[in-house]
């Protein structure tokens, strides 16, 4: 929907006689970055990616951005040497003229074009940005060494994501579910397998291993009604039963499911939303252009976040597939409740620690760094899956109610949640006290 009102807004900004050379007003201004990412939350969400692999094209897309954006403004510097391995990237040839928001823009589509499947869709997005340029007025030969150098950190960055690990994750052996009572197993009503269990192989961003912010073992399952285990297990039940309407709002708004699958009798279809990662990407845009971000902070703080929500999911992962901890559902159908079924869909992979709280947290922190932590903003992000608006005081408010949309869901035990805020608060700070992203920064060290 949003690639045919792009493509309406460009037709009519076309049709207008053409103004004199106004391509630096329409090209730089920072919401049309946040436009376009929006645009590739629309692909990676039509090509139904997992949350972790979505998570991955964020950063790689962001990262080329932001490095043919740094050439331009004296504010920022370049993760190169930076990043593990990131010593790719080249300044443009001296002597020609580089329009660096718009390469930036080149940038960010030629690996967001790359790393999803629907080509036709992304080379739309990329053929709209050309005739942007062309229509305001861009000179015809600093278009073409934009457009040139754009492509060419993004090749950079390519080659780098080429090293990652990912390739090989795809080709991994097939997950074992394990047999040992308390552990995961697929759950109802798709039963499907685990997804992603090698993604804690995946080269981090800026932590230096998967595991650096482990969680603290899980509460020790058992099925006596007086141990913790089942009392944990128990409150998640009765939550269930007894959930005011606010809390399914809550639960429904920050669901973000890729891919869920409806049952209505004997037929079954999916539909399909954007993952929690695309969800804070929409937040990220909103807080930029409430804060009236410049075209070049705006970069840095997508990139930034993507990088925070990035690294919190690999970390995440690594715990889920190190305790491989049961989802409340089994526990709740095999011992309490054969009938209860929880509110949101259970997602195929192990329970601890929660996804939505660690990667919510990681951004918020991050987020609240740059902007202050009293940033209240209005998130519009779910108007396209009929979602009202949800106003919040900051980002840390947006992020526990994301976490706690999971217990109300009933697909998370509370204590995962309140772990994994605390898994995201470490990802998040560590991302900003490692890099060095702006000059003051660098300056300081």
């Amino acid at each position: 929907m949003r690639l045919l009102l792009f493509a309406i807004l460009l037709a009519g900004v076309t049709s207008c006689k053409q103004r004199a050379a106004d391509y630096q007003q329409v090209l730089h201004n920072p919401v049309l970055y946040s436009k376009v990412t929006g645009l590739l939350t629309d692909v990676i969400t039509y090509d139904i990616f997992t949350p972790p692999v979505a998570s991955r094209i964020y950063s790689y897309a962001h990262l080329a951005a932001f490095e043919a954006m740094v050439h331009g403004d004296s504010s920022y510097t370049s993760l190169k040497g930076q990043l593990k391995g990131f010593n790719y990237v080249l300044p443009p040839d001296s002597g020609k003229v580089v329009d660096y928001p718009y390469a930036a823009l080149m940038a960010f589509m030629e690996v967001g074009k790359t790393l999803t499947f629907s080509k036709d869709q992304t080379d739309k997005i990329v053929d709209s940005l050309k005739m942007l340029a062309e229509t305001h007025g861009m000179p015809a030969a600093v278009k073409k060494n934009s457009e040139e150098y754009g492509i060419n950190v993004a090749k950079a960055v390519l080659a780098w994501s080429k090293k990652d690990n990912y390739a090989q994750t795809r080709s991994a052996a097939k997950y074992t579910v394990p047999s040992d009572e308390g552990k995961w197993i697929p759950t109802p009503p798709g039963y499907f397998q685990a997804v992603e269990p090698h993604w804690r192989t995946i080269r981090t961003i800026a932590m230096d291993s998967s595991n650096q912010f482990a969680p603290p073992t899980p509460c020790k399952f058992g099925k006596d009604s007086t141990c913790p285990f089942y009392k944990m297990a128990k409150q998640v039940q009765d939550t269930g039963v007894l959930l005011t309407e606010e809390q399914k709002a809550i639960a429904s708004f920050w669901d973000c499911n890729g891919f869920k699958l409806n049952v209505v009798g004997h037929t079954m279809y999916a539909t399909k939303a954007m993952t929690p990662g695309g969800h804070w990407m929409g937040i990220t845009g909103i807080i930029c252009e409430s804060k009236k971000a410049d075209f070049a902070k705006t970069v840095y703080t997508y990139t930034t976040v993507s990088f925070a929500v990035m690294d919190a999911f690999i970390a995440c992962w690594d715990a889920k597939y190190t305790f491989n901890l049961i989802r409340p559902e089994t526990v709740i159908n095999k011992y309490m409740d054969a009938n209860w079924k929880p509110f949101l869909q259970t997602p195929p992979f192990p329970e601890y620690t929660s996804g939505h709280s660690i990667i919510s947290t990681a951004a918020s922190t991050v987020l609240e760094h740059i902007y202050g932590a009293q940033t209240p903003f209005r998130d519009s992000t779910e108007r396209p899956w009929g979602f009202p608006d949800r106003n919040f005081q900051s980002p840390r408010q947006a992020a526990d109610e994301a976490g706690i949309s999971r217990f109300y869901g009933g697909i998370h035990y509370r204590p995962s949640i309140i772990v994994a805020r605390d898994q995201g608060e470490k990802v998040g700070n560590y991302v900003l006290s490692k890099l060095s992203m702006r000059k003051e920064q660098l300056a300081s060290k």
